[in-house]
């Protein structure tokens, strides 16, 4: 059995300093007054997060651990492993309290620049190939899941960070990167499969509320390519469509001065492939739940709840390491509004 995090439980925090060499725990940090983290499916890091302590800290990567207790239970949960660096602070009657900003493990790579000239070849395995750099410049463990094999080479600049390149490979077989809690770097295709099913019979791991957006007011209705002194239109008129200029009533344009038409399509067709592909609404729901095991940005989150329901992505999470653990979670999914 294991703990349910949707039932009250008690909790035991400690902060480790990390073993470089071995990657496991060293001693334990007892200065640390409260943390806090922060993942994002929109930034090529990941995560942060952010440290209050009493007295000194040396620059180093910590781990945050929350032990769960629950009757006979009890469950180690390892919630992120940051490289942590005192940013500032004050001073309260002559005691120094830092605050440590927390850097992703990710952050050797963003700082190290690609210093010759070098790509990935047509062919290679994209996956093994991103595993390798990054292992090759960051400190913590690297472990590719999966494969892809790139179809062109992908170019990478001189004074181009080595993340930049990393997920520019990624980008192209649609793989992405997770980060779990012991800080391991997970190199993976884009999760379809649900962590967790949001249903009635756990609908006490949220919190109550629901918030949700879904701006439709940018969604272009006509996409206009410019080729010289011409102009090629791709029109949405489909009255079925509620983003069509049927619907609408005017006109919500795009235009494109360098249009790039692929595989030997016309304008007219890239186009409207183009108008397509940005004829998408973003689905947007928040809302603050209870610790659920795995579920990390670039996950799926099944729902089938009143307010939040389908088949929906992680993009944000904000997590706060007190009595227990919050999260506070952004999900959304893409709503083709053209066909």
């Amino acid at each position: 059995m294991a703990v349910d995090y949707s039932k009250s439980y008690s909790a035991e925090w400690r902060v480790f300093r990390v073993n470089r060499a071995t990657w496991a725990d060293a001693e334990t940090i007892d200065n640390v007054d409260k943390v806090e983290v922060t993942k994002t499916a929109d930034g090529d890091l990941l995560e942060s997060g952010s440290m209050d302590v009493v007295g000194e800290l040396q620059t180093d990567y910590y781990r945050i651990v929350m032990t769960a207790i629950q009757g006979g239970e009890v469950e180690r949960v390892d919630v992120a492993t940051l490289l942590f660096d005192i940013t500032g602070g004050d001073y309260d009657y002559s005691v120094d309290m830092p605050s440590a900003d927390g850097f992703s493990v990710l952050y050797p790579a963003s700082k190290t620049m690609i210093s010759t000239g070098a790509y990935a070849p047509a062919g290679v395995d994209g996956a093994q190939y991103v595993g390798d750099m990054l292992a090759d410049t960051i400190n913590a463990p690297v472990e590719v899941e999966g494969s892809f094999i790139l179809n062109e080479n992908v170019v990478h600049e001189i004074g181009e960070p080595v993340l930049d390149a990393a997920w520019a490979v990624l980008n192209a077989g649609d793989f992405v990167m997770q980060i779990d809690g012991r800080g391991v770097v997970h190199i993976l295709p884009k999760p379809t499969r649900p962590t967790v099913v949001l249903d009635n019979s756990n609908a006490r791991l949220l919190q109550n509320g629901i918030k949700y957006t879904r701006d439709i007011s940018d969604i272009p209705n006509r996409y206009i390519s410019i080729v010289g002194n011409h102009k090629v239109e791709a029109i949405n008129d489909d009255p079925n469509s509620i983003v069509s200029v049927a619907s609408r009533g005017f006109f919500v344009d795009e235009i494109d001065e360098s249009p790039t038409p692929v595989n030997g399509e016309t304008v007219n067709a890239y186009s409207t492939r183009m108008l397509h592909s940005l004829s998408y609404m973003v689905d947007e729901h928040s809302y603050t739940r209870e610790w659920v095991n795995g579920l990390n940005v670039y996950s799926v989150v099944r729902a089938s709840l009143n307010g939040l329901s389908g088949d929906m992505r992680v993009v944000d999470q904000s997590i706060e390491c007190d009595h227990g653990i919050v999260i506070e979670e952004t999900v959304n999914r893409e709503i083709n509004l053209w066909q």
